[in-house]
């Protein structure tokens, strides 16, 4: 459950602008543009709304709205990326490679880190990724953004005696019907991402649980995510609207360590309704309604640091949020 004011939905690294769309549809809208080496820079800020859902006992259901609200979010990513073009050939296939060097500084209102990434682009329709994250973050007014399970309760963490780091590596498969049918209508957008990620805490033993700008329980290993992105595009003022799944998941239940059968090797998923509202040439609005995922229980219980003693039975769907994410390029 989100206990907290501020709650990140881009649970994961790089991506996760906030809303991974966003990302996604722009790296096939450009496959084919042809770079020009230099720097550019984008400004996201995101907000999102979450209506209040109360855990329900049971195995696969859907929890209903119960509150108006559970919290809200904000946070705002700096990202600069230098284009270095890398042409394997002459054939428009071959010619338009290139490598992106990405340096980015995400600051929220209980955490802040820097992310560093790199990627490479051999065909319009296949990019390679790899990047890295450190980080701290904090407690405020008793919003939990940075702690550890002590078998109780989430305790705080001393923000920059501990930090939160990931090092992720990755593959897209992305492709435009209109790069084979001409004209404005013919855009159909697909895009499967997949990425290997190692997320922890320094100075957690493993098989400790902790929570990151309130998501409570993580563990310290080498997870998954995998997007998957079926949009349109058109030449009107909502110029993409589409569909997106997210799933993310640890390899081995053996990272939770005495809580591994309740956490197991347990995959949330997050199920993205969006459109994409085009401003002008330098600023869009991306608007999201959300279908979250999480684990279910044998018996009630109000809050997530007691689902480590629970017996997980199912999964629970809800109604997890509606988020916006305004981009604006330099």
């Amino acid at each position: 459950m989100k206990n907290s004011l501020f709650y990140s939905f881009f649970k994961g690294a790089t991506r996760v602008t906030t809303i991974c769309a966003v990302a996604g549809s722009a790296i096939i809208c450009s496959a084919h543009a042809e770079e020009a080496k230099g720097f550019s820079h984008t400004l996201t800020v995101d907000a999102a709304y979450y209506p209040k859902s109360d855990y329900q006992k049971g195995g696969d259901h859907f929890a209903k709205i119960t509150g108006p609200i559970d919290g809200i979010l904000a946070k705002a990513t700096w990202k600069s990326t230098y284009t270095i073009p890398t042409p394997l050939g002459q054939s428009e296939l071959l010619s338009g490679a290139n490598i992106e060097l990405n340096g980015s500084l995400e600051i929220s209102p209980l955490s802040i880190r820097p992310i560093a990434s790199v990627s490479f682009t051999p065909l319009p329709f296949l990019v390679f990724d790899a990047g890295a994250s450190i980080g701290s973050g904090w407690n405020m007014l008793g919003f939990e953004g940075f702690c550890k399970y002590n078998g109780n309760t989430y305790k705080n963490l001393t923000p920059f005696a501990h930090y939160y780091h990931e090092h992720w590596v990755g593959a897209t498969f992305q492709f435009d019907t209109g790069e084979i049918f001409e004209g404005d209508w013919t855009h159909v957008l697909m895009l499967a991402n997949y990425q290997m990620i190692y997320k922890g805490i320094t100075g957690l033993k493993k098989g400790e649980l902790w929570a990151w700008q309130t998501t409570e329980g993580y563990a310290n290993g080498l997870g998954y995510e995998f997007i998957a992105l079926l949009g349109y595009q058109m030449p009107k003022f909502i110029d993409l609207i589409g569909v997106m799944a997210d799933m993310y998941g640890n390899y081995s239940k053996k990272d939770f360590g005495d809580y591994a059968d309740t956490f197991g090797k347990f995959m949330t998923v997050e199920l993205n309704i969006l459109a994409r509202l085009a401003i002008n040439k330098t600023n869009s609005l991306t608007i999201a309604a959300i279908i979250g995922s999480r684990r279910s229980f044998a018996t009630d219980h109000e809050k997530g640091e007691e689902e480590p003693h629970l017996l997980q039975t199912g999964r629970e769907w809800y109604f997890d949020s509606i988020g916006f994410s305004w981009e604006r390029t330099f």
